[in-house]
């Protein structure tokens, strides 16, 4: 799948990549050797695929999609059937299943060049009906009304104002579009990068940042680590 990479690095430049890099060359996690492969057993009170399957009818009925976002057990386990499918290691009763559902086989926020051209007209008019009846832009990155919708205005922001053709901004501003969210994804990544982000542009980062790097770029490297992340660290010069 081509990833969307953002045209230029927001709140970052050449001399923090070289922090970065220069903190990384001695970094000791990245040239660590590969964990053991982890037994993965059914803990007692962990719910069955059949449990999650009836919980995720109930999510789309309640929101309408059955591709609950990333963040919670459901999401979680919404990227295990993706992952399983991909592999060929589910089975077509499961598959068929997951399709009455009207199931997405690809995370619905991971969105190419070409798939956030082709939806942009509509997601624009999304967006102004969004703020007449919220009265902000600041759009959910995992919104679950409309995944998709709420995938494509992280992609925008993510790719930057400079990365996208005059009319396109013009259109953008019109409609009244934020480019910075104020919602804070608690997850240990977007911390992470919040961090990395933030960081004066002649402070070297702390040890631990210059780790958990090494650990993306290496998972990365392996094809584990999503398009949507590895645009996170691109626009900051970490990958």
């Amino acid at each position: 799948m081509t990833r969307l990479r953002p045209a230029t690095a927001a709140n970052s430049g050449a001399l923090r990549c070289a922090l970065l890099c220069s903190c990384l060359v001695g970094c000791t996690a990245f040239h660590a050797t590969p964990a053991p492969p982890r037994v993965i057993c059914l803990r007692a009170g962990q719910a069955t695929w059949e449990e999650r399957y009836r919980e995720l009818g109930t999510y789309r009925s309640t929101w309408g999609t059955a591709d609950a976002p990333l963040g919670d057990a459901l999401g979680r386990w919404c990227r295990t059937q993706r992952q399983q499918y991909e592999e060929g290691r589910l089975s077509e009763d499961r598959v068929a299943q997951l399709d009455s559902l009207k199931f997405s086989w690809r995370n619905p926020t991971e969105l190419s060049p070409e798939e956030l051209e082709a939806i942009w007209d509509q997601n624009v008019d999304l967006l102004r009906a969004y703020i007449r009846e919220h009265g902000d832009g600041q759009v959910p990155k995992k919104y679950k009304l409309n995944p998709t919708f709420g995938g494509w205005v992280a992609a925008v922001r993510r790719r930057g104002p400079d990365g996208l053709a005059p009319d396109r901004r013009a259109a953008l501003a019109s409609s009244g579009f934020e480019w910075k969210s104020t919602r804070k994804c608690g997850s240990a990544f977007m911390t992470n990068f919040r961090a990395l982000q933030d960081l004066p542009e002649n402070e070297a980062p702390a040890p631990e940042l210059v780790a958990w790097v090494a650990a993306q770029r290496k998972l990365a490297a392996k094809g584990g680590l999503s398009a949507e992340r590895c645009d996170y660290l691109a626009s900051i010069g970490a990958l």
